[in-house]
């Protein structure tokens, strides 16, 4: 058997200085593997002269062997020097990732699945909120109350007022002062007051209150050159409040009243003003008609929205409100992790909430803050006591919504992190959906809202901010506080799940460290 030159080369090296061999041998098996590249990418070879080179399983070991030869410039050196082989990259359809490109599809397809579930299901929340206005507009509950009534003059100025109400959408409710008095138990000058508190107490969404001898002071304008020319708006007053819903009431709600008001004038220039003119005997006065035919309402706004900027902290500077309490998990997460290594079971649970409950009520400050920058009144309700209010009751919302936050982090973070984006956008919208909108002309399944954070604090910063009616501030405060008591409460069990979890992982990682150690 011939021996070549290499081989004998080889021989005579590793006798002089086996390491120096051992270097040779590294050589001339990494110049196989090279060479055997082409027939593992191609999956053929790329001519004769390959024929004898390695296969690409053996050239993936041999690499793996030589990668943990302890070899530096030909002689033996320390394992710590050692450089390990890097893996060879390749092109996405190779043969050799059929197993990655199954996967690369699996999580493709599951990826968009799970995502066209919740645009599906959560932003629909959003979207249903202005679905169909007119549907529900009849929830909408308008006061009326006619105190005209004229024993000399028939028919009365508001004699056909109720048939053309009845034409309009919302629901209406119409009281003669006789009526209005015995439901309410008030006399009759008390009436024109009664009316704005029942709008100021949201009893109704907004009230016609047409005042008494209307149609004798119509038709002495008309009989009587003496008398000045009738004024519609010194006898038909709507009361409403924009401070009730500031982007919603006139687009909305106030629409039903100028539709009314259209078609009263309708009537009173078409029917009512020729007939009256037709049965008056005697002269009339000509430059009174143009008067009497002119119907215009005087719009009482008792509660009226000046400031727009009062707009940021009622609608989007919510929603940043809310976003804020949720970065402060970031912030702290690795904090947490240190002291979870630090701190028994209890004082970690003490140490998170206080963390936790500092964290916001320093955050508030800032928050509101920006508003007393922008010169935003706060004195509306509380006086100099407004800044501190809207101070405590945006703590108490921010602890209300990063309690929320801070629980289904925890969870999340443990489980399924890659839901961490999908719980942040169903809260806001959750919360946003039956707050920003009215509910009164939302389906039923809004309702909800009544429960939410942000509903009750924006009825908080209403009164704050515009001086609305205070009869639900307890209902309020006393939701925002259930919600603190709630996720304080469980945030414990949370803890302990998590605790657990973490401690399954930690014992995995172990056994897999412990198992590589042995190979």
């Amino acid at each position: 058997m011939s021996v070549t030159r290499e081989e004998r080369q080889f021989n005579e090296d590793c006798i002089q200085d086996p390491a120096k061999g051992i270097g040779n041998s590294v050589r001339a098996e990494a110049l196989s593997i090279s060479e055997s590249r082409n027939y593992c990418d191609n999956g053929e070879e790329t001519s004769d002269n390959h024929t004898g080179s390695l296969s690409a399983y053996e050239a993936e070991n041999t690499m793996a062997k030589l990668s943990s030869i302890p070899i530096a410039n030909g002689k033996p050196s320390n394992q710590n020097d050692i450089i390990p082989l890097n893996r060879a990259k390749t092109r996405f359809m190779s043969p050799k990732l059929r197993k990655q490109r199954k996967k690369v599809l699996f999580r493709f397809v599951l990826t968009n699945v799970t995502l066209a579930a919740f645009v599906l299901s959560v932003l629909s929340i959003y979207w249903g909120a202005e679905y169909r206005e007119s549907h529900f507009i009849h929830k909408v509950n308008i006061l009326t109350v006619i105190q005209d009534e004229s024993s000399s003059v028939s028919p009365t100025l508001v004699e056909n007022l109720p048939s053309i109400i009845e034409g309009l959408p919302c629901t209406w409710h119409i009281y003669n002062a006789s009526e209005y008095q015995k439901q309410r138990k008030i006399n009759a000058t008390e009436i024109n007051s009664e009316v704005i508190r029942q709008i100021y107490r949201e009893k109704y969404w907004m009230a016609l209150n047409v005042k008494p001898n209307a149609t004798d002071y119509f038709y002495s304008s008309l009989t009587n050159s003496s008398v000045e020319p009738f004024n519609f708006t010194k006898y038909f007053q709507v009361v409403y409040e924009t401070g009730r819903e500031p982007l919603n009431m006139k687009p909305t709600i106030l629409p039903h009243m100028q539709s009314l008001e259209t078609l009263y004038q309708n009537y009173i220039s078409t029917k009512y003003l020729p007939n009256m003119l037709s049965n008056i005997n005697g002269s009339v006065v000509p430059k009174n008609i143009i008067g009497a035919s002119k119907v215009n309402f005087d719009y009482m706004d008792y509660k009226p929205w000046t400031n727009p900027t009062v707009q940021s902290p009622l609608q989007v500077g919510m929603i940043y409100c809310l976003i804020l309490t949720f970065f402060q998990i970031g912030f702290y997460g690795p904090l947490h992790k240190e002291m979870a290594q630090l701190l028994k079971p209890r004082s970690m649970i003490v140490y998170r909430i206080c963390i936790s409950f500092g964290t916001y009520f320093i955050l508030s400050l800032f928050f509101c803050t920006i508003s007393a920058m922008f010169q935003v009144d706060f004195k509306a309700a509380f006086g100099r006591g407004g800044f501190v209010v809207y101070w405590m009751s945006t703590w108490l919302l921010m602890t209300a919504l990063g309690g929320a936050n801070e629980n289904v982090a925890s969870l999340a973070i443990a489980f399924c992190p890659q839901y961490m984006g999908c719980w942040l956008m169903f809260w806001i919208i959750s919360n946003i959906a039956p707050s920003f909108y009215p509910m009164v002309i939302h389906s039923s399944f809004y309702r909800y809202g009544y429960m939410m954070p942000i509903h009750n604090a924006l009825d908080i910063y209403k009164v704050i901010f515009l001086n609305t009616s205070k009869h639900t501030l307890g209902r309020n405060y006393g939701i925002l506080c259930a919600w603190v008591g709630v996720k304080t409460s469980l945030f414990p069990f949370v803890m302990m799940i998590v605790g657990k979890k973490m401690e399954k992982v930690a014992k995995a990682s172990a056994a897999a460290q412990k198992e590589r150690g042995k190979e």
